[in-house]
């Protein structure tokens, strides 16, 4: 369907959508504990809650804080996993008042949005919004950089988590499917708010190529790396299939409650698609760009925002309305 044929219809879907998502999170809580789900056709291998080589913390950590405070072997744990099977997860950790009130968020700024995919970054939005907390969050931090510690092999720099908000609808966020990238930060960590989850739909499951290089450490080498990796005929390639065996890609199926840690500057990812009048919704917290303040780092963020609100542009046909 094409953005001028589209009328309220999925703007309606879509606030529906969200409002079964947070009356479900309100009056039962978030089906925690449930199975995976099924392997998403096109990619090789996918997570289930029987892989033995996935490690996780449950919620036996918790206590009375947002977040456990992890000992170093819990941190080394999570380390180990995201090290040989490139994600490592701490379970139901986000409350579901909270998951609720950031889903009503999310659905007030698409209303703004005109029901189209949109993007929030930095401090000044996740600090108020109802992830403040977390964002806050003390114990969240000592993970973060307890991680690039253990990847680095040396002290983190004293520097604060980037959170960005991406809420995939609509035909533009179509668009962001399949966009295989490497991020600039050594750790990432993955919150989904709203998983598309009725009968039939696509989940718009995470979708990696673990640890597919090292942490470069030269800014010019990463740049063009990433240049040729995120190119157009790249990212054809990494969608086919065959590479994706071949590379042992896996799709990694995603539950609001869970925080999902991955060494976003080594591992090729993207997300899978979803349905135009479906919701997708997480929140990145990216942690350590060790190139970070280069005069070539900042012409490469300038060169991916140019892309980034090209891709993001809506047709001349297109009326939300």
């Amino acid at each position: 369907m094409s953005c001028a044929a589209r009328s309220s219809g999925p703007i309606e879907a879509q606030r529906e959508m969200l409002d079964r998502s947070v009356e479900r999170v309100t009056k039962t809580g978030v089906n925690h504990g449930t199975a995976w789900g099924t392997e998403q056709k096109g990619c090789a291998n996918s997570f289930d809650s029987k892989d033995t080589f996935m490690q996780s913390v449950d919620r036996a950590m918790i206590e009375t804080e947002l977040l456990p405070v992890l000992s170093d072997a819990e941190v080394d744990a999570l380390a180990h996993s995201m090290d040989n099977t490139g994600i490592a997860i701490l379970r139901d950790v986000i409350p579901d008042d909270m998951l609720a009130q950031a889903r009503s968020y999310i659905s007030r700024e698409l209303d703004r949005h005109g029901g189209e995919y949109f993007f929030l970054e930095g401090v000044g939005w996740v600090n108020a919004s109802p992830l403040a907390e977390l964002g806050r969050s003390v114990a969240f931090r000592h993970i973060l950089k307890g991680l690039w510690e253990r990847g680095m092999q040396r002290a983190a720099p004293d520097v604060e988590p980037r959170p960005s908000l991406r809420v995939l609808a609509g035909e533009v966020g179509l668009r962001h499917a399949g966009l295989f990238h490497y991020d600039s930060y050594v750790v990432t960590a993955l919150v989904p708010l709203v998983i598309p989850d009725g009968p039939d739909e696509p989940h718009g499951d995470l979708v990696m190529y673990p640890n597919l290089r090292r942490v470069r450490r030269s800014v010019i080498v990463n740049i063009l790396e990433k240049a040729v990796a995120e190119s157009a005929w790249g990212r054809a390639v990494w969608r086919m299939p065959a590479v994706q065996r071949r590379f042992a890609a896996r799709a990694i199926p995603m539950q609001p409650g869970n925080i999902y840690f991955f060494w976003g500057m080594r591992s090729l990812h993207a997300n899978l698609a979803c349905l135009p009048e479906s919701v997708r919704s997480t929140v990145l917290f990216h942690f350590g760009d060790p190139h970070a303040g280069g005069i070539l780092k900042r012409l490469s963020a300038w060169r991916h925002h140019v892309k980034m609100k090209r891709l993001n542009r809506m047709p001349r046909s297109h009326n939300p309305l």
